[in-house]
């Protein structure tokens, strides 16, 4: 038996080998990441990232960047039973993070994907998803811990358009108000210069049926690091604890507010971290 895993470990030790070599190489210099080309396969870039196909289109591999601190902090986010995913086994090292297996059952059959999560040491990193049927899940495997063992960190290369929404954002309180059907809503979220947020929650109202019973309210406050996508369209915020989460930006007429995911928010000075 011991034979036999070492065996395999030289098999594969040698294809991941030959397969960083490869002279070719894919980089997203928004995120500041490049991984190893697969020989023969079809690539294709776009803003999220890139998607890799197998000539027989039988293994589908997803790589793009993620904000997430450390694997734990991914962990939580990820909601597996919402997504009809079941885990397979434990979660196995890779360089800089870990690999895991989950499957999706269906009628037409079974789908395996497993999942390479790469991190920087600042945090930040890279996620690489295979997905494929049982018969090519074996290849697929091996080629996402390929891609996640070749993927090499540089500094991002910002655009012009990012450096200026960063600008406009750093150092401000960034405040969302709702209110209507005996509910009201208050979020701050103020963006300190040095990439650093404080996030607090302020929810009020009635008991559902009843607008003359007790009210019920909820406070909460949280803090991270926040940034700004390398197009300059998206707010970036990955918590201290666990979890992320992103706004897409857009313009409003008023020189104080800035549309996110398409509400209003006022955008103020503050002076937690000035």
């Amino acid at each position: 038996m011991k034979q036999t895993l070492s065996i395999f470990a030289l098999v594969l030790g040698l294809f991941v080998a030959a397969f960083a070599q490869a002279s070719e190489r894919h980089s997203s210099d928004g995120d500041g990441y490049s991984f190893a080309a697969v020989k023969g396969w079809t690539n294709t870039a776009s803003g999220d990232g890139f998607a890799i196909v197998n000539p027989a289109k039988t293994i589908v591999i997803a790589v793009k960047g993620h904000s997430y601190k450390d694997f734990a902090s991914f962990a939580a986010d990820a909601n597996l039973e919402r997504d009809g995913l079941e885990l397979v086994g434990k979660p196995q090292e890779v360089r800089g993070g870990q690999i895991f297996r989950t499957v999706k059952r269906s009628p037409q059959g079974m789908a395996v994907i497993d999942t390479a999560v790469v991190f920087k040491s600042s945090g930040g990193g890279v996620v690489v998803a295979a997905i494929t049927d049982e018969a090519n899940a074996v290849t697929g495997f091996n080629t996402a811990v390929a891609i996640a063992n070749s993927i090499e960190f540089f500094q991002p290369k910002v655009s012009a358009t990012a450096e200026k929404v960063r600008s406009v954002l750093a150092g401000k309180r960034l405040l969302y108000l709702y209110t209507g059907n005996g509910y009201s809503e208050r979020k701050d979220v103020v963006l300190c210069s040095n990439g650093v947020f404080y996030q607090s929650l302020d929810m009020g109202g009635f008991s559902a049926g009843n607008v003359d019973g007790p009210s019920f309210a909820a406070i909460g406050g949280k803090r991270g690091r926040w940034s700004v996508s390398a197009d300059g369209s998206k707010l970036l915020m990955a918590f201290d604890t666990v979890g992320t989460v992103q706004y897409t930006l857009s313009a409003r007429q008023a020189s104080n507010e800035i549309g996110m995911n398409g509400q209003r928010w006022f955008v103020q000075s503050q002076t937690v971290c000035s």
